[in-house]
């Protein structure tokens, strides 16, 4: 698993592109929403977002993300960052699969189904 993560592209949303280091790379450049839109739009593996709340906000505000994967560890820490930015519009999720480790590790794994609906 990591030699092909370490041989994946990584597309990454930096103002500090000179401080990639871990390649192969790209910046998305200055305008990430056309970034993703340019690299959604081409053939290739799936594309992952891993660990990043304020970006997984804007690509659900603009419709760029097509499945979410929750994780859920069994642990209380109190405190912490939110997973969806307060101006995230409300979204519905289908559920596509549960996975629970022994160790009490929950993924989740579900799909965009679009706006809310409400009424």
């Amino acid at each position: 698993m990591a030699d092909g993560l370490n041989a994946a592209t990584k597309y990454v949303a930096t103002h500090r592109p000179e401080s990639l280091e871990w390649g192969p790379f790209e910046g998305l450049g200055p305008d990430i929403i056309e970034g993703i839109r340019r690299i959604k739009s081409q053939d290739g593996p799936h594309l992952i977002l891993w660990g990043s709340s304020t970006l997984t906000s804007t690509l659900l505000e603009h419709g760029l993300a097509d499945e979410v994967l929750l994780a859920v560890y069994p642990i209380l820490l109190g405190t912490g960052k939110c997973f969806f930015a307060e101006q995230t519009p409300a979204r519905t999720f289908e559920l596509v699969s549960t996975r629970a480790f022994p160790s009490g590790i929950i993924f989740s794994t579900y799909k965009v189904a679009g706006p809310l609906k409400t009424g």
